[in-house]
């Protein structure tokens, strides 16, 4: 009918709290679910990711998530780990005011939800953030991770806005002290620059020294037109005159990343610091399975409290990697089945957005892998080497 105003969408509660389905997320991360609570970043990260995925975050989300929380608290289930965030600075000078990520960490607290908590602030080493990290970390409901790019003064032209990285691990290794479990995530990890093995083994002797447990490395992704400028900071050219590839497997444009065989050949080679090192190794949305070191990539399995993750590719690589092969019905419904993880039924006892966010990644998932039985043209699944691209 002509002249009605249509009513605005219903906004219905956690529908911002996992994060969008898609080949590399459903196919490669256990942790789906976010709390954001901040839209904005102030820390002017020249390779910021919010320029692709718009953030949503804000007090709703907030709330969200404590109620969320509290549901599965009161339901007594198995919390599956939330992230505090993914897409913007939580302790930003902003949470000084708002105390946003100070109350999503209270929630936690209160009802014993484990949080994976990311970011590149030194706002963590002030009360009350400190000392609440600190408790959530005698209770084994926190695990910290904390970004480094490079330890070296060429971080002012990637992050302006951001402590020095000795500074960050100088906050984070006062809570890793105190028994706060400590990841760091070596990214966007920089071709030429902090992938050259001089200065990794520099970053990873200041990640021990600091208390790290575990280092997650993830390859910088930026569009083409753009390259020219991490060039110019390289120590080593020569990564930029190799053929990047598209990031999306979706898409023909978009951001680029290094070529397969460089980045297995750089974390290779990472891995073997870490190990030198002590320190357990993952790398994030890359598939290089074989490389890890680690129970999974996020660094959750230092988590002090029982929690469950969802299966992903690691997961079928493992699988079929023991038997030789298998038929893509029968990985599908093993994995729907397998013990100590929240997959097909189990999915169902949770609170609506994360059995709807739970769902939606299981079914990319199966769809991923009926995708290679139709490309193939067989039933059969078989994967050679450690690194399976989320494309399959």
């Amino acid at each position: 009918m002509k002249g009605r105003k249509r009513r605005p969408r219903r906004r219905r509660w956690g529908e911002n709290l996992f994060i969008g389905a898609s080949p590399y997320v459903s196919g490669l991360c256990y942790s789906i679910f976010r709390v954001e609570p901040y839209a904005g970043c102030p820390m002017g990260c020249v390779y910021c990711y919010t320029r692709w995925y718009p953030s949503r975050g804000g007090r709703q989300q907030v709330w969200d998530f404590e109620r969320a929380a509290s549901e599965v608290y009161s339901a007594g289930l198995v919390p599956v780990p939330f992230r505090l965030s993914t897409l913007t600075e939580p302790f930003q000078p902003l949470e000084e005011e708002r105390r946003l990520s100070l109350k999503v960490l209270n929630a936690a607290l209160r009802t014993r939800y484990p949080l994976i908590v990311n970011t590149r602030s030194a706002l963590i080493s002030r009360d009350p953030w400190r000392a609440l990290l600190q408790q959530l970390g005698e209770e084994g409901l926190v695990v910290l991770q904390v970004s480094v790019s490079t330890l070296s003064e060429k971080h002012r032209a990637l992050e302006p806005k951001t402590p020095s990285p000795r500074d960050l691990l100088s906050a984070a290794s006062k809570l890793a002290e105190r028994g706060v479990p400590l990841v760091v995530r070596y990214e966007p990890l920089i071709p030429g620059l902090s992938d050259v093995e001089s200065e990794a083994e520099r970053a990873f002797e200041a990640f021990a020294e600091a208390g790290a447990k575990h280092v997650i490395v993830e390859f910088l992704r930026i569009e083409r037109e753009r390259l020219d400028s991490f060039k110019k900071l390289a120590l080593d050219a020569a990564p930029y005159s190799l053929e990047w590839e598209t990031y999306s497997i979706e898409k023909e444009k978009g951001p680029v990343k290094p070529p397969l065989d460089y980045r297995r050949e750089k974390a290779r080679m990472l891995r073997d610091l870490a190990m030198k090192k002590g320190l357990t190794f993952a790398t994030c949305k890359e598939g290089f399975f074989d490389l890890h070191t680690s129970p999974e990539c996020c660094g959750v399995y230092l988590l002090g409290v029982r929690h469950l993750l969802r299966p992903t590719l690691a997961e079928v690589y493992r699988m079929v990697r023991g038997r030789g092969s298998m038929r893509v019905h029968e990985v599908i419904g093993e994995l729907r089945r397998m013990p100590g993880w929240v997959a097909g039924s189990r999915v169902d006892a949770y609170p609506r957005p994360l059995r709807k966010g739970l769902r939606w990644h299981e079914n990319v998932l199966a769809s991923m892998l009926r995708c290679r039985q139709a490309a193939r043209g067989t039933p059969l699944l078989k994967f050679k080497n450690g690194a399976i691209s989320p494309s399959l």
